[in-house]
């Protein structure tokens, strides 16, 4: 239940309070004073009655209950006192305003919130460190800012999160929980010498479980560069933990747009995980995400990209890629921008064939531009960058990939593949594609051409074989009329590999 107070809404259900469309920190026993004084419109509430009311069990003084007013009083933006009214020598009275119900659109946007909310609390330092509270206070804006990138974590206004860590004397997590926080991001900073050593913890509010943790050492001469690096590493596992957790939670109530969220999520991955079929169930989530939210531009997008990788990347039928590319374009009007979309875009126009490469150059810049910190876009510009001829500039982003998101996912090795090959590393090629836990007819003539340009024709043969028995009608002609490397002098070593290996007579 929402309920208007003047230009406040106070969630009883949710237990939280907004101003502005901003969540205001409340203590707990001012929020419970609220939610009294709502339920008792327009009666006189005697000092007594609200001291059993909110302090049940305790014996207070009433000083508590003149501050809880005052507070209550001030969070509502009621400081001239027309709301909660005092009533000398008798109480308090609550004059609601004309309408007391909140607007739909407020009570809907609070009820339905798909996505989870974290506050990123104040590192604790030393209090006489004062340089290294005024870096490590940037170093929060700086991840708050950063979490505010992705669409799918909400991150609670930096204002609030440190008004929150004022209650750390109290019960933080009930005070998270009132914030509408899910979870909370806390820091302890130590200065080691010449170093900083900085822990980082995510925990959830409901249960009180660690989800992840980490520690970091910098040396205090590197405190800018470094502020940067933290921010990247907590998005990344910010982002990977608490989409995960969602996922864990089950189906919640059936709000339209909490049942496309996480068929969304389940879709994605399925989508980033090898086995037959997970494609097409990958596929069908997204069209339930869409079918119970027709604006989620997002799921239109990983649609696209689902029919894409079904197709068969570049060697999908024209219909499809230009399927996929007016799905992503309409991904894109309806979500302008998320960075995911554009990415997405970008991968589908790659795959449409070399005369769209500028067009696709646009989208991935745009998707950099407006999320610096998604390791997934940068190891496919990395990728892209490979594909245009710049094997050094394509690597050195694909590294700073698998720097931000260690744990990633298989398809990490092919692109970074493609970048060693432009380089004409080939023996780093053949490392790279070996982490794949399958491998297809595509990535064995990869093997099969690296090790024949590496002069081992042994093993080049022996890869061609593979890669022909699980598809025997794919030749040397038709790998080369697919491959998406822009340079002449790059495609033709591709050719030269291929030939020696014996790709096109290895026929079981």
């Amino acid at each position: 239940m929402a309920l208007q107070i003047g230009g406040a809404v106070l969630d009883l259900d949710r237990g939280t309070l907004r101003r502005d469309g901003e969540i205001v920190p409340v203590r707990p026993k001012t929020f419970e004073l609220l939610a009294f004084l709502t339920r008792n419109p327009g009666r006189v509430l005697s000092k007594e009655e609200l001291l059993q009311a909110v302090w049940p069990g305790f014996t207070v003084s009433e000083d508590s209950l003149t501050q809880s007013i005052h507070d209550a009083r001030k969070s509502i933006g009621d400081e001239a006192q027309t709301l909660i009214r005092t009533v000398p020598r008798r109480g308090y009275l609550f004059q609601p305003p004309d309408s007391q119900a909140a607007p739909p659109l407020v009570a809907e946007v609070a009820a339905a919130r798909a996505e989870p909310m974290v506050a990123v609390l104040p590192f604790h330092i030393d209090p006489a460190d004062a340089t290294a509270k005024a870096l490590f206070d940037g170093a929060v804006e700086e991840i708050t800012n950063a979490l505010s990138y992705f669409k799918t974590v909400a991150v609670l206004a930096r204002h609030s999160a440190f008004a929150l860590a004022a209650h750390l004397s109290e019960d933080v997590r009930a005070t998270a929980e009132r914030l509408g926080a899910d979870y909370v991001a806390e820091g302890t900073v130590e200065a080691a010498g010449e170093d900083y050593s900085a822990r980082v913890v995510l925990t959830e509010t409901t249960s009180g479980r660690r989800v992840w943790s980490q520690t970091f050492s910098f040396p205090k001469g590197e405190i800018f560069a470094f502020q940067t690096m933290l921010a990247q590493r907590i998005v990344t596992a910010l982002v990977a933990n608490i989409e995960s957790a969602v996922m864990r939670r089950g189906l919640p109530a059936p709000a339209a747009n909490v049942e496309a969220y996480l068929h969304f999520l389940r879709g994605r991955e399925l989508l980033r995980s090898y086995g037959e079929g997970v494609n097409q169930a990958a596929r069908a989530h997204f069209l339930k995400a869409i079918e119970r939210d027709p604006g989620y531009g997002l799921a239109h997008a990983y649609l696209a990209l689902a029919e894409v990788i079904i197709g068969g990347y570049a060697d999908a039928p024209r219909a499809v890629l230009d399927g996929a590319r007016d799905r992503a374009l309409h991904a894109i009007a309806l979500s302008p921008d998320e960075a995911r979309c554009h990415r997405i875009l970008a991968q589908t126009l790659l795959h449409r064939g070399l005369d769209e490469y500028d067009a696709a150059e646009k989208h991935f810049a745009r998707a950099l531009d407006l999320n610096p910190y998604d390791a997934d876009t940068l190891a496919q510009i990395g990728y892209f960058r490979a594909l245009r001829g710049d094997g050094e500039a394509g690597l050195a982003l694909l590294d700073q990939a698998v720097q931000l998101n260690p744990m990633h996912p298989v398809w990490y090795y092919c692109d970074r593949a493609a970048a060693l090959f432009v380089l004409g590393r080939y023996r780093d090629v053949v490392a790279s594609l070996s982490c794949l836990p399958r491998k297809s007819a595509w990535q064995w003539a990869w093997l099969a051409a690296c090790h024949a340009l590496e002069g081992d024709t042994e093993k080049a043969t022996a890869c061609a074989r593979q890669g022909r028995a699980l598809e025997p009608g794919l030749t040397a002609a038709d790998i080369l009329a697919e491959l998406r490397i822009e340079r002449a002098e790059d495609r033709e070593r591709m050719r030269l590999g291929l030939q020696r290996a014996g790709w096109d007579d290895a026929l079981p």
